[in-house]
């Protein structure tokens, strides 16, 4: 498969490749907080929003919290791998083919252990759909059979490219379905809610890859060319945040103007306070991630962030 062309400029890369023997590459050993910050607003979001979707359509009790737990799990499995299926690159342009490599062997290997903890909270999600009482007996059965098959793919999506597309896809096809059935049959509602879920999660899986296999595996390889590789990795991802923000905004906030006008009680008490609740989490992410960068926050790897702080080459 071909390359896709690297977002950095071909001057800068040039750049770069000339300074390779000169600069060194600065790693901290704390993990920065604003990422883990992030990542744990958009789980909250999540459960917000799965939650006022689950009250309002009568769910009470554990259903709640299972549901949730198998959106999570879908979410962060499609999320995650469409970093390894889209951002990640085994050889990036102007760079060493080798130190790439071995930057993209070790971010595979921590794709392949956090398998392990999605293949459990997607099993542990998979019998949720039968205690969702507005589901029918198909649509539970396929919630179940897509989660199960899902982890049964994750396992080998950290060394197969084709196991790692059928996860995604299939991660994908569960939230659709979610999106669907929430939306009771109702096709302009149910396109909507889909595109919020699947918009939410392409954020939230990419978080999980960015604190749980970049971070480290950027620690492993303090080079030039890796920083290079996982600044350009970085910024794909930035570039799926950039449309996912928007998207989750407006897509959230057309559904909950379908409980009531801006000025109905409904979000001054009970769930619909959910409703701000959620909207002042995802203010807070926009925060974030405009914060990041500026405070070069991203990453413990310096230039990570921005290639720009590696500075110039000193003779």
């Amino acid at each position: 498969m071909a390359d896709l062309p690297a977002p950095i400029a071909p001057a800068i890369a040039s750049n770069v490749a000339a300074r390779l023997s000169n600069v060194s590459v600065e790693v901290k050993t704390e993990t920065p907080f604003l990422p883990k910050a992030a990542f744990f607003l958009i789980s909250v979001a999540s459960l917000a929003g799965v939650y006022l979707t689950g009250r309002l359509h009568g769910l009470e009790g554990i259903g709640l919290v299972w549901r949730w737990l198998q959106f999570w799990g879908l979410a962060l499995a499609s999320g995650m791998l469409a970093w390894r299926l889209f951002y990640l690159r085994r050889s990036e342009m102007g760079l060493n083919d080798d130190r790439v490599g071995a930057l993209s062997r070790d971010l595979l290997r921590r794709v392949g252990v956090l398998r392990r903890f999605l293949v459990l909270l997607l099993l542990v999600g998979a019998p949720a759909p039968w205690f969702v009482h507005y589901l029918g007996p198909w649509q539970a059965a396929a919630l179940t059979t897509i989660s199960l098959a899902t982890a049964g793919a994750v396992l080998g999506a950290h060394e197969r490219r084709s196991l790692a597309f059928a996860a995604f896809f299939l991660g994908s096809a569960g939230l659709a379905l979610w999106g669907w059935s929430d939306s009771l049959g109702l096709a302009a509602l149910a396109a909507i809610r889909t595109v919020h879920l699947l918009a939410f999660a392409a954020w939230l899986g990419g978080a999980l890859f960015n604190l749980g296999a970049a971070v480290p595996a950027g620690r492993r390889n303090p080079n030039l060319d890796a920083v290079v590789a996982g600044a350009r990795q970085l910024e794909r991802f930035r570039w799926v945040v950039r449309t996912a923000l928007p998207t989750v905004i407006l897509t959230g906030v057309w559904l909950a103007l379908r409980y009531g006008g801006v000025t109905s009680s409904f979000w001054h008490s009970g769930l619909g306070l959910l409703v701000p609740l959620k909207l002042a989490l995802i203010l807070a992410l926009v925060v974030i991630f405009i914060t990041c960068p500026l405070y070069r926050a991203c990453s413990p790897v310096r230039g990570v962030c921005n290639l720009d702080d590696l500075g110039p080459a000193e003779d």
